[in-house]
């Protein structure tokens, strides 16, 4: 069966002995357990003066449970190729090779490395090859055999570490908040094959690999071009907030935009961002705008969408005189929100001091449509 100095070793060779591969496995999340899981990790890592990072709740039209299937071929992080796969063919699909990729997705259409909007991408998949995060994050205890898409594994429990630093990007890929994940871990090659995090006794994510081939990719499977179909104005679906002046932003809005007609001594608008609506996939017309104060240790930000439109995050309002403000205390800093609503468009203020939300939220009126005299 081994022991566990073998779990250790085979987790620490993993990146020379599992790459390159090709395997096809199912991601299983539950939303709320995962929410709720996640919640414990930030409760238990910040301090109690900090606060507790936010985490958005699950809207009643989102399916509580969600799996999706994925076909990967990994020579290494800048060589690599993922297609979803099964119930999700056709949906998305991303070849990089060294700095030049390309990236499709069948709601949001694609974009490549040619288009410089941002970095080259990494594979979310790829530390199952390399798994060797895993021994910073937890503490292991070897449970027995087990066999995963055909190959003998080792069946090992992982316990959080108590310590937040150095668990990496394991900790939270695998479980964060979780009383206890089981891993399956390749016997002879080290790869991650299942991992399934619980809380208080139910299941909330899962990886499971359920076919793998380890060794060399043909070349092609890593030729930048993108599936049948997706070429075209695909790029143009991609939802970017482009940057316009505060006296533009009135003419393309669906909605009436606010700013404040006076701020403080100092302050001046630094961003101003309009992102467009569309049907599919939905998205919401927003503008925001960005203020701060000249020394920029302060920051008021102001969200607006048409009324009747949700919140950017769930929070509980309270309100207080003609506007409605929440603190529910889940904000490193902590950070306070003010909500109004004012002829057509509702408005999301936030900032570090409430009484200057206060301020900015009653300055509110219609947003110039000239140019400012110079």
């Amino acid at each position: 069966m081994g022991s566990l100095g073998d779990v250790l070793t085979l987790l620490h060779d993993a990146a020379e002995q599992a790459r390159p591969a090709r395997l096809t496995l199912v991601e299983w999340s539950h939303g709320s357990r995962a929410q709720a899981a996640f919640q414990r990790f930030m409760t238990r890592h910040l301090s109690p003066t900090a606060g507790v990072l936010a985490v958005p709740t699950s809207s009643g039209s989102a399916p509580d449970e969600t799996t999706s299937t994925t076909s990967l071929a990994f020579d290494g992080p800048t060589r690599y190729r993922e297609d979803g796969a099964g119930a999700q063919a056709g949906v998305r699909y991303v070849v990089r090779d060294g700095d030049d990729w390309v990236m499709w997705d069948a709601d949001w259409g694609a974009t490549t490395s040619d288009s410089r909007e941002s970095g080259p991408p990494a594979s979310p998949y790829a530390f199952l090859l390399d798994p060797s995060g895993i021994l910073g994050a937890f503490r292991l205890e070897l449970a027995g055999a087990t066999e995963v898409a055909g190959r003998p594994a080792l069946h090992v429990r992982a316990f959080e570490r108590p310590e937040l630093e150095g668990t990496g990007a394991a900790l939270l890929r695998v479980g964060a908040g979780a009383d206890v994940v089981e891993l399956a871990v390749d016997a002879e090659r080290g790869a991650l094959l299942r991992s399934e995090a619980f809380l208080d006794g139910e299941p909330f994510h899962r990886f499971e690999v359920t076919e793998i081939e380890f060794g060399p990719n043909p070349a092609a499977t890593f030729e930048l071009v993108l599936p049948e179909g997706a070429a075209g104005d695909d790029a143009t679906r991609w939802a970017r907030p482009e940057p316009l002046q505060l006296h533009e932003l009135p003419a393309v809005a669906p909605f009436p935009v606010l700013a404040p007609e006076r701020v403080p001594d100092g302050w001046r608008l630094i961003t101003s961002l309009f992102t467009a609506g569309r049907e599919h996939p939905p998205v919401e017309a927003q503008v925001f705008l960005g203020y701060a104060s000249a020394d920029g240790a302060y920051a008021v930000s102001i969200a607006e969408r048409a009324s009747g439109a949700p919140p950017t995050q769930e929070r509980d309002w309270e309100r207080d005189g003609d506007v409605e403000r929440a603190d529910d205390g889940e904000y490193v800093n902590p950070r306070h929100h003010v909500r109004v609503e004012r002829g057509g468009t509702a408005v999301e203020l936030s900032g570090a001091d409430p009484g200057l939300l206060a301020d900015f939220a009653r300055a509110l009126a219609p947003a110039p449509t000239e140019p400012p005299r110079l």
